[in-house]
């Protein structure tokens, strides 16, 4: 059986991001993914915040190669005014994260996993985990190909939450319970100039909202996201989502040249928490530890954050083999449920009220223009934002 530092679950972004972080320090990392890439997948528009992350790694410069058109800003319209409010994200608290990038995820996490066998990962793809062991001095791995140990096991297995479902400790977050119809298209109308690759969210009746997410070239992301309560395109998703993408005129006026160049895909009930996030030589990070929702961009973000962090303890932890139990694992999970927990603020305040109208008001004070717009952008953790201190988010 063949033993490893660390054998992280999952090749995403988050675990990508971690076995990078782990191997370029050193640790014997092993990945196993048990898709090929690429492969479609949603969580296509990256934040501001992400960047330190990428460039810590070293992975930014292929992120900036031209490869990936630049975000400079959120644009949120509101239906029934075609009122708006735009976070430009210059005009942030932290002048050193004024745009992100579009992806499409099938090139980016081939990207971002490929980066990581070069920092020296072993990467196992595809490879299907079919049992795995926690013990308190490490832990197993059976796959269809062959079984490994390691000092420490990292689940970044995305909504799988591979040991969150084994433990029985993940649950479904019932005040956020969406879904999500989604599709490629080509045609779709672009806003001119540094612009161009801005995400624009329509707000759409009964709290549903529609997204749009330009990538390099012709393609473009658009869905819309509903409560699960409200859903009714069950039978044919295609038409769902066409009707929907009608009630917005704006969003019509985008749309109305463009032409439908993917399967439309569906997820529900996607926003869960796990009641735990570690345990002795174990830890969970990204969408395996906790998911909110899809509307300020967060999933990729909370994910390559968490994995950092993760990646950090067990770095920490792994000289002296160190159960996570001894004082490791409780200030990373305090860490990520606070970002969490400002992630979920916003998103709330996004749902319960009319958040364009509120936004416009709001926005008009300098301090809480730069603290929003820094929320947006997903800085969560930076405790200079007297947002944070004062409770707002």
């Amino acid at each position: 059986m063949k033993k490893y530092d660390v054998i992280i679950m999952g090749g995403g972004p988050g675990g990508s991001t971690a076995a990078a972080l782990l191997a370029r320090s050193g640790a014997k990392t092993l990945l196993i993914e048990r898709e090929p890439f690429p492969r479609f997948h949603i969580g296509e528009s990256l934040l501001p915040a992400s960047m330190p992350i990428f460039k810590a790694t070293g992975f930014y410069d292929q992120l900036d190669s031209g490869k990936y058109i630049r975000k400079y800003g959120a644009r949120f319209i509101d239906y029934k005014n075609d009122d708006e409010v735009y976070f430009g994200f210059d005009d942030g608290l932290n002048p050193e994260i004024p745009m992100a990038f579009e992806v499409e995820r099938s090139e980016f996490d081939r990207d971002l996993l490929d980066y990581a066998k070069k920092c020296g990962a072993e990467v196992h793809q595809p490879e299907t985990i079919k049992q795995f062991g926690l013990e308190s001095t490490g832990a197993w791995v059976k796959t269809d190909r062959d079984e490994y140990s390691c000092e420490y096991l990292m689940d970044v297995s995305g909504r799988d939450s591979l040991i969150g479902k084994k433990l029985g400790i993940r649950d479904v977050n019932k005040d956020i319970n969406n879904v999500a119809v989604f599709a490629h298209y080509k045609g779709v109308q672009r806003r001119e100039g540094l612009h161009e690759g801005d995400i624009t969210i329509g707000l759409l009746p009964n709290r549903a909202w529609t997204w749009i997410i330009p990538f390099k070239g012709e393609i473009t992301s658009v869905g819309v996201v509903c409560s699960s309560a409200l859903f009714d395109g069950e039978r044919d998703l295609e038409a769902y989502l066409e009707k929907r993408l009608l009630e917005s005129d704006i969003v019509r006026d985008f749309m109305k040249n463009s032409k439908r160049v993917s399967e439309v895909h569906r997820i529900g009930n996607y926003s869960h928490t796990c009641q735990k996030f570690y345990g002795d030589r174990w830890i969970l990070s990204g969408d395996a530890a906790l998911f909110l929702d899809p509307i300020f961009s967060s999933g990729v973000h909370m994910s390559i954050s968490s994995s950092k962090l993760a990646a950090e303890a067990i770095l920490k932890a792994l000289p002296t083999k160190a159960s996570f139990n001894e004082g490791l694992g409780a200030p990373y999970e305090e860490s990520v449920r606070l970002g969490a927990s400002r992630f979920k603020s916003l998103i709330k305040m996004f749902y319960n009220g009319d958040f364009v109208a509120q936004m416009k008001k709001t926005l008009t004070r300098e301090n809480v223009r730069k603290g929003f717009t820094s929320a947006v952008a997903g800085d969560v953790w930076n405790h200079q934002n007297f947002l944070f201190e004062k409770n707002v988010l």
